[in-house]
């Protein structure tokens, strides 16, 4: 009969490599997880908030660039002005990286969808106003297209930031998600301190039954399961750092909210000047007064350069650290390789520690 001693040993053994895989089981789980969520973040949600932003940004200068064309007489010259088309380029193109990146599935589609659409139907009433304008005495239905341009660039601004709402919700999930959140932290820490635990527990017996101070095997086996949480923890640093991204791109929302506002001050001002001369000398006051209207505030074009400047520059620079928090967020590190390579040595360990005590008693009796 297999003694009591080797039986013993046996358990133990077979307890410690079931442990050891269930602790690496919930550490892979919950590293991978976070892993997927914070490469989601960086790749996807992060970019695309940023590109809804600069694509309003875009649009915004774009409109005050061809206003500011029209009122300067270079409608004559091939279309709306040089700035005009380079600023709808650049819509175009963020416009495309929202798209590219869309963390907000299919009804953030719809929406790319619906903007490109106006889009076409914006350019298109900016071509019209300036082929009025080229003609003489077109002022006022230059200036009707324009106005026109202008309600339906305000539609387009609306429907990008119901987007931008959308993409933001997709990362709230995600730094507020089930791979993120506090309580995760129970599904792999609990499973590794019971293993730690059955070493520790191991390593009296052994000494209490062989006199041994020390198993070599299972001390290096403690220090790899150390390693197998210690990286797993990692995960814990990453969630907070996709946090800090999240409020990044939230002080980046601030600041391009106030750049935002002195852009429509601007434009405002720009077309209710464009819209005296064109009316001239039919009056048109309760248009103008219905532009004016818009403006959130009464800022000289002075003001308002300088606080879309300095606005842009704000925002820009939070836009930076989004991008770079999220980037450190998704960096695995090489824990992926790590984890099972920690855990494979401790099984190798454990192994190895147990089997000159198993052969000492295999063919002994009770």
């Amino acid at each position: 009969m297999t003694s009591t001693t080797r039986r013993t040993l046996l358990r133990l053994l077979w307890a410690l490599l079931a442990a050891n895989a269930v602790a690496l089981a919930g550490c892979l789980a919950v590293f991978l997880g976070v892993q997927r969520t914070t490469e989601a973040a960086y790749d996807r949600s992060v970019p695309a908030i940023l590109a809804v932003y600069d694509t309003q940004v875009a649009l915004r200068e774009a409109h005050g660039a061809a206003v500011a064309s029209f009122a300067a007489g270079t409608r004559l010259l091939a279309g709306p002005g040089e700035d005009y088309q380079n600023q709808i380029a650049r819509a175009g193109q963020h416009l495309a990286e929202v798209a590219e990146d869309n963390a907000a599935g299919d009804e953030g589609s719809r929406d790319i969808q619906v903007v490109e659409a106006s889009l076409v139907t914006y350019t298109g009433l900016i071509e019209r106003a300036h082929a009025h304008f080229a003609q003489p005495g077109g002022g006022a239905l230059g200036a009707a297209a324009l106005r026109d341009a202008s309600g339906l660039l305000e539609e387009i601004l609306v429907r990008l930031d119901g987007l931008v709402g959308k993409q933001d919700a997709a990362l709230d999930r995600q730094v507020d998600g089930a791979w993120t959140g506090r309580a995760t932290i129970l599904l792999w820490l609990l499973p590794v301190l019971a293993l730690g635990a059955l070493l520790v527990a191991a390593q009296l017996f052994l000494r209490r039954r062989f006199r041994r101070v020390l198993n070599a095997p299972l001390l290096l086996a403690t220090l790899a399961v150390l390693t197998l949480g210690g990286t797993t923890a990692t995960s814990l640093h990453s969630t907070g750092q996709l946090g800090d991204a999240r409020a990044a791109t939230d002080r980046a929302a601030d600041a391009r909210g106030l750049q935002l506002a002195a852009l429509a001050d601007r434009n405002a001002t720009q077309l209710a000047g464009l819209l005296t001369t064109a009316c001239t000398p039919t009056p048109c006051a309760d248009t103008i007064e219905q532009v004016l209207a818009q403006r959130d505030g009464d800022r000289g074009p002075a003001e308002a350069a300088d606080q879309v400047g300095a606005a842009g520059r704000t925002a820009w620079r939070h836009g930076q650290d989004a991008t770079g928090l999220a980037a450190r967020a998704a960096n695995s590190r090489g824990g992926e390789v790590v984890l099972p390579a920690a855990a494979l040595l401790a099984a190798a360990l454990v192994v190895v520690g147990f089997l000159p005590r198993l052969e000492e008693y295999r063919y002994r009796q009770r």
